[in-house]
Protein backbone atom coordinates (compact mmCIF):
# COMPACT_ATOMS: atom_id res chain seq x y z
CA UNK A 1 0.00 0.00 0.00
CA UNK A 2 1.04 3.59 -0.42
CA UNK A 3 1.18 6.41 2.12
CA UNK A 4 -1.57 8.99 2.04
CA UNK A 5 -2.82 12.19 3.65
CA UNK A 6 -6.42 12.88 4.66
CA UNK A 7 -7.79 15.86 6.59
CA UNK A 8 -4.31 17.31 7.15
CA UNK A 9 -3.13 14.14 8.91
CA UNK A 10 -0.42 11.88 7.51
CA UNK A 11 -0.96 8.13 7.43
CA UNK A 12 1.69 5.48 6.77
CA UNK A 13 0.77 1.99 5.65
CA UNK A 14 2.06 -0.94 7.69
CA UNK A 15 1.30 -4.63 7.25
CA UNK A 16 2.06 -6.80 10.28
CA UNK A 17 1.59 -10.34 9.03
CA UNK A 18 -1.33 -10.19 6.58
CA UNK A 19 -3.41 -7.40 8.14
CA UNK A 20 -2.96 -3.93 6.54
CA UNK A 21 -3.16 -1.03 8.99
CA UNK A 22 -2.52 2.71 8.81
CA UNK A 23 -0.33 4.49 11.33
CA UNK A 24 -1.42 8.05 12.06
CA UNK A 25 1.60 10.34 11.64
CA UNK A 26 3.72 7.21 11.64
CA UNK A 27 7.39 6.93 10.84
CA UNK A 28 8.63 6.67 7.29
CA UNK A 29 8.21 8.70 4.16
CA UNK A 30 4.72 10.11 3.71
CA UNK A 31 2.96 12.35 1.25
CA UNK A 32 2.45 15.55 3.25
CA UNK A 33 -0.77 17.50 2.81
CA UNK A 34 -0.57 21.10 1.66
CA UNK A 35 0.12 23.46 4.56
CA UNK A 36 -0.66 26.56 2.46
CA UNK A 37 -2.84 27.33 -0.55
CA UNK A 38 -3.09 30.36 -2.82
CA UNK A 39 -6.48 32.07 -3.21
CA UNK A 40 -7.82 35.31 -4.67
CA UNK A 41 -8.42 38.06 -2.10
CA UNK A 42 -12.04 39.24 -2.10
CA UNK A 43 -11.13 42.30 -0.03
CA UNK A 44 -8.03 44.17 1.14
CA UNK A 45 -6.32 41.72 3.52
CA UNK A 46 -3.50 42.26 6.00
CA UNK A 47 -0.88 39.68 6.91
CA UNK A 48 -2.19 37.45 9.73
CA UNK A 49 -5.87 37.92 8.94
CA UNK A 50 -8.29 35.02 9.56
CA UNK A 51 -10.19 34.19 6.36
CA UNK A 52 -13.01 32.02 5.02
CA UNK A 53 -13.81 31.02 1.42
CA UNK A 54 -16.77 32.47 -0.49
CA UNK A 55 -17.00 31.25 -4.06
CA UNK A 56 -13.49 31.73 -5.46
CA UNK A 57 -12.44 34.41 -2.94
CA UNK A 58 -11.12 34.54 0.62
CA UNK A 59 -12.61 37.18 2.91
CA UNK A 60 -12.17 38.13 6.58
CA UNK A 61 -13.94 35.60 8.82
CA UNK A 62 -15.98 36.56 11.89
CA UNK A 63 -17.78 34.74 14.70
CA UNK A 64 -20.19 37.64 15.30
CA UNK A 65 -23.91 37.23 15.79
CA UNK A 66 -26.06 38.49 12.93
CA UNK A 67 -23.59 37.41 10.25
CA UNK A 68 -23.90 34.71 7.61
CA UNK A 69 -22.89 31.39 9.27
CA UNK A 70 -20.48 30.78 6.37
CA UNK A 71 -18.28 33.49 7.87
CA UNK A 72 -17.73 31.34 10.99
CA UNK A 73 -15.96 28.69 8.84
CA UNK A 74 -12.41 29.98 8.93
CA UNK A 75 -9.97 28.05 6.77
CA UNK A 76 -6.70 29.67 7.78
CA UNK A 77 -4.59 32.79 8.22
CA UNK A 78 -3.05 34.96 5.51
CA UNK A 79 0.72 34.70 5.10
CA UNK A 80 0.99 38.19 3.56
CA UNK A 81 -1.05 41.28 2.82
CA UNK A 82 -3.03 41.40 -0.42
CA UNK A 83 -5.06 43.88 -2.42
CA UNK A 84 -8.56 43.02 -3.62
CA UNK A 85 -8.41 40.49 -6.50
CA UNK A 86 -4.71 39.74 -5.88
CA UNK A 87 -3.36 36.29 -5.07
CA UNK A 88 -2.84 35.62 -1.36
CA UNK A 89 -1.23 32.65 0.38
CA UNK A 90 -3.31 31.23 3.23
CA UNK A 91 -1.71 29.12 5.97
CA UNK A 92 -3.93 26.08 6.58
CA UNK A 93 -1.82 23.99 8.95
CA UNK A 94 1.52 25.52 9.85
CA UNK A 95 2.97 28.38 11.88
CA UNK A 96 1.56 31.87 11.19
CA UNK A 97 3.00 35.18 12.34
CA UNK A 98 0.44 37.19 14.32
CA UNK A 99 0.86 40.87 15.25
CA UNK A 100 -1.08 43.16 17.57
CA UNK A 101 -3.18 44.34 14.60
CA UNK A 102 -4.56 40.78 14.31
CA UNK A 103 -5.69 40.56 17.94
CA UNK A 104 -8.46 42.06 20.03
CA UNK A 105 -7.96 42.83 23.74
CA UNK A 106 -4.24 41.90 23.55
CA UNK A 107 -1.03 43.28 22.09
CA UNK A 108 0.66 39.87 21.66
CA UNK A 109 -0.09 36.17 21.85
CA UNK A 110 0.24 34.32 25.15
CA UNK A 111 2.35 31.16 24.60
CA UNK A 112 0.40 27.99 25.38
CA UNK A 113 -2.97 29.74 24.96
CA UNK A 114 -5.57 28.64 22.41
CA UNK A 115 -6.91 31.36 20.13
CA UNK A 116 -10.36 31.66 18.60
CA UNK A 117 -12.06 33.54 15.78
CA UNK A 118 -13.12 36.96 17.12
CA UNK A 119 -16.33 38.86 16.49
CA UNK A 120 -14.19 41.53 14.76
CA UNK A 121 -13.72 40.45 11.12
CA UNK A 122 -10.38 38.77 10.46
CA UNK A 123 -9.15 38.94 14.06
CA UNK A 124 -8.25 36.46 16.80
CA UNK A 125 -9.08 36.39 20.51
CA UNK A 126 -7.93 34.24 23.40
CA UNK A 127 -10.38 32.43 25.64
CA UNK A 128 -9.24 34.81 28.39
CA UNK A 129 -10.24 37.92 26.42
CA UNK A 130 -12.27 40.41 28.51
CA UNK A 131 -15.35 40.01 26.32
CA UNK A 132 -15.11 36.23 26.54
CA UNK A 133 -16.67 33.94 24.01
CA UNK A 134 -20.34 33.90 24.89
CA UNK A 135 -23.70 34.62 23.34
CA UNK A 136 -23.94 37.81 25.41
CA UNK A 137 -20.56 38.98 24.09
CA UNK A 138 -21.84 39.15 20.52
CA UNK A 139 -20.54 35.73 19.46
CA UNK A 140 -22.63 33.29 17.44
CA UNK A 141 -19.91 30.66 17.13
CA UNK A 142 -16.70 29.47 18.72
CA UNK A 143 -14.02 28.52 16.19
CA UNK A 144 -10.63 27.32 17.46
CA UNK A 145 -7.82 28.67 15.25
CA UNK A 146 -4.73 27.29 16.92
CA UNK A 147 -2.23 27.34 19.78
CA UNK A 148 0.23 30.18 20.47
CA UNK A 149 3.84 29.00 20.33
CA UNK A 150 5.35 32.40 21.17
CA UNK A 151 4.30 36.04 21.51
CA UNK A 152 4.04 36.28 17.71
CA UNK A 153 3.64 32.73 16.35
CA UNK A 154 0.44 30.67 16.20
CA UNK A 155 0.37 27.01 15.20
CA UNK A 156 -2.68 27.06 12.92
CA UNK A 157 -5.07 24.15 13.57
CA UNK A 158 -8.50 25.42 12.49
CA UNK A 159 -11.41 23.41 13.84
CA UNK A 160 -15.06 23.40 12.86
CA UNK A 161 -17.16 26.14 14.48
CA UNK A 162 -19.37 25.35 17.45
CA UNK A 163 -22.66 27.26 17.21
CA UNK A 164 -23.43 29.19 20.40
CA UNK A 165 -26.85 30.60 19.55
Amino acid sequence: MTDKAIFNRRYTSYTPGSTPVWLVNGAGVTTSPATTLTFTAGDILIQGEVVYVSGTYVLPATAATGTDPAQWNAIGITAEAAATSADVTVILDDVAVISSSNLIHESSLTPGQYYYLANDAGKLTSSAAPSGISVSGGYAASTVLGLALSASELHVEVQSPVTLT
